[in-house]
C-alpha cells in the first residue's frame, strides 16, 4: 500500500512511523517546513527548557496569525514549523485531560466509542512516553505555586495524569537531557531504519481525486504524487485549508475552531532568584482548579525565566481549559495557497467569560499568598501600574483581558469527527473523510472540542489509536510506549 502522510507534526510523525511498521507499506511523509532530524536539531529545539525553544524563531511559522477576540488585531500564533511541528517547540507537557471531556464527546457530541472508558487504555499505554518532573529541579516559582496551593486549601499530592483538583508535578515528553517529541520518539527510529521517506520544504496544495476516491496529492510546486491512501496530518489550520482547496463542499470544514484562552501576570523576583537555569525544565508543576461553571477547568502554570529581556524574571499563566466559544479557519481569497485566515472568537460564550474571570481571580489569589510574597518583588499587571486588587474589579479585568489575552497554542476541532449523518462532522469516528474514500484526517483538527489538557498528548493518543485502526490492529497488538533508558534518577 502506498501511503502519503501530509504534515510531520505531532500526529504525522506517529502515523508515518506506525504505518511503516508493515513492510508491505510504502510511506512518504511530506512537510512544508525544514527538516530537523536527529543530526541537525538546534540546541534550543532539543533542550528540555521551553524558553530555549522559544528563542529558536526559525522553528515557528511566523506567517500564521490569528485574531483571538472578535475585532482584535491579528497577532502571531505560535505554530511549530518543520519536522516535529508544534511538538518540537511546545512546553512538553503531557496530560490526558478529564474523563468528563471524553464522556462529553461520546454522550453529547455523537462520538460513540470515544468515552473515557474507551480512551483510557490508550493513555495508559503511552504514559511511559512521558516522565513526571522531579522536585529536585523545581524552580523558585514552581515551589511557590506548590506552597500557594497548600495555603489556599488545595491538595499537593495529586497525580496530574488523573483528574483531581490540586497542585502537583506535570508530565513532560522529555528524558534527562532532551525533548522527546514524536519526531524523536516515533519518526527518528523509523527514518534510521529506512522505513519512511521524508520530503521537507514542500507544501501540499490539494488532494487529487478520481471521482470520490483520493488518488494522491498535488504539491504547491505543481508536482503530483500518486498514492493508494492519503492521511492528512497538517494540523488544525492547514488540514482544513487543504480540504477547502481540494473542492470539498462540506460546510463544516474549518468551523468549530477551539483553543484555551490564557492570560499571564509577570513577576519581578527578588534579586537572588533572578538567575535562570536553562539546563532544566522551566515549567514543572500545575495547579488544577474548578470554576463555578465546570470542574477542573482552570490551569495555573508557573514559568521561571525571562520573556521580556530581563525586565521580569517569571510569570504565572491562567488558562481556561473547558471552552464553549468556537471560531473558524477559512482561505484568504487574495492568497488561497497562503496561510488561512484564523478567527478564534474566544470568550464569546457568556459561560467562558465568567469562567475566565474566575481563572484570573484564582491567579490573583495565588500571587497574594505568603509563598509568593517570599519570592516576588513586584507583580506587573500592565504598563499603567494597575495593582492586583484593582484587577479584581470586573470592568478592569475585562479590559485587561481584551488587551493582553492570548491562547495556549492548542488549536483543534476544525475537521471534527462525528457520525456520518452529523452536519457538523468532517470525518467519521475512525478519521475517514465523510463521503470520500482513500483519505483520512488524523490530527488535532478532528477533536470534537478541546479537552482540558495541553493537546499534545491527546493528539498522540488519537494518532496511535486511529493508525492502529487503519492498519487493522487492536490495542493488544501493540507494545507500550516508553522512553529509552529513562529512570527516576534521570528525570528532567
Amino acid at each position: 500500500m502506498r501511503y502519503i502522510v501530509v504534515g510531520a507534526g505531532t500526529a504525522g510523525c506517529v502515523v508515518a512511523a506506525r504505518l511503516s511498521e508493515d513492510p508491505a507499506n510504502s510511506v512518504t511523509l511530506i512537510e512544508s517546513g525544514p527538516d530537523r532530524h536527529a543530526g541537525n536539531r538546534p540546541e534550543g529545539v532539543a533542550s528540555v527548557n521551553w524558553i530555549r525553544a522559544l528563542g529558536e524563531t526559525a522553528a515557528f511559522n511566523e506567517k500564521i496569525t490569528a485574531a483571538r477576540l472578535p475585532g482584535s488585531n491579528r497577532k502571531q500564533y505560535m505554530r511549530g514549523h518543520g519536522t516535529g511541528g508544534s511538538g518540537a517547540v511546545n512546553a512538553m507537557i503531557c496530560l490526558p485531560g478529564l474523563p468528563s471531556d471524553y464522556d462529553r464527546w461520546a454522550d453529547d457530541l455523537g462520538c460513540t466509542g470515544w468515552s473515557w472508558a474507551d480512551v483510557e487504555p490508550w493513555y495508559m499505554r503511552i504514559q511511559g512516553g512521558a516522565l513526571q518532573t522531579d522536585a529536585r529541579f523545581y524552580t523558585p516559582v514552581d515551589r511557590a505555586l506548590m506552597g500557594a496551593g497548600v495555603e489556599l486549601g488545595y491538595r499537593d499530592d495529586v497525580d496530574t495524569y488523573t483528574p483531581a483538583d490540586g497542585v502537583g508535578p506535570v508530565y513532560l515528553c522529555a528524558d534527562a537531557t532532551t525533548r522527546m517529541s514524536t519526531a524523536e520518539m516515533w519518526l527518528d527510529p523509523a527514518r534510521a531504519e529506512g522505513r519512511v521517506s521524508v520530503r521537507t520544504g514542500e507544501g501540499v496544495d490539494q488532494l487529487l481525486w478520481d471521482g470520490d476516491r483520493c488518488v494522491g496529492v498535488e504539491l504547491l510546486s505543481g508536482e503530483q504524487l500518486a498514492a493508494d491512501h492519503v492521511v492528512l496530518c497538517a494540523g488544525a489550520f492547514e488540514s482544513p485549508a487543504i480540504l477547502l482547496r481540494s473542492g470539498l463542499q462540506n460546510p463544516a470544514v474549518g468551523m468549530n475552531l477551539c483553543d484555551h484562552p490564557a492570560a499571564s501576570l509577570r513577576l519581578v523576583l527578588n534579586p537572588e532568584l533572578r538567575g535562570t537555569d536553562l539546563e532544566h525544565a522551566c515549567i514543572n508543576v500545575v495547579l488544577r482548579a474548578s470554576s463555578s461553571i465546570s470542574n477542573g477547568d482552570v490551569h495555573l502554570l508557573p514559568l521561571h525565566g525571562s520573556l521580556d529581556d530581563g525586565a521580569t524574571q517569571a510569570l504565572v499563566m491562567a488558562a481556561l481549559m473547558t471552552v464553549r466559544s468556537t471560531g473558524r479557519v477559512y482561505l484568504d481569497p487574495d492568497d488561497v495557497t497562503g496561510p488561512p485566515i484564523i478567527d478564534m472568537n474566544m470568550l464569546t460564550d457568556p459561560q467562558d467569560q465568567q469562567a475566565m474571570r474566575e481563572a484570573v481571580l484564582t491567579m490573583i489569589d495565588v500571587l497574594q499568598t505568603g509563598a509568593f510574597a517570599e519570592i516576588v518583588e513586584e507583580v506587573v499587571v500592565d504598563s499603567r501600574g494597575t495593582s492586583l486588587d484593582e484587577l479584581r474589579a470586573a470592568s478592569v479585568m475585562d479590559e485587561w483581558l481584551r488587551e493582553t489575552m492570548g491562547d495556549y497554542f492548542h488549536a483543534c476541532g476544525t475537521c471534527r469527527m462525528g457520525r456520518p449523518d452529523d452536519p457538523a462532522a468532517v470525518v467519521d469516528l475512525e478519521g475517514k473523510l465523510i463521503g470520500r474514500s482513500g483519505v483520512h484526517v488524523i490530527d488535532a483538527s478532528i477533536l470534537p472540542d478541546v479537552p482540558a489538557a495541553n493537546t499534545h498528548w491527546p493528539t498522540v493518543m488519537i494518532a496511535e489509536r486511529l493508525t492502529a485502526g487503519l492498519m487493522g490492529r487492536s490495542l493488544s497488538d501493540l507494545e507500550a510506549v516508553s522512553l529509552v533508558e529513562a529512570t527516576p534518577q534521570s528525570q528532567p
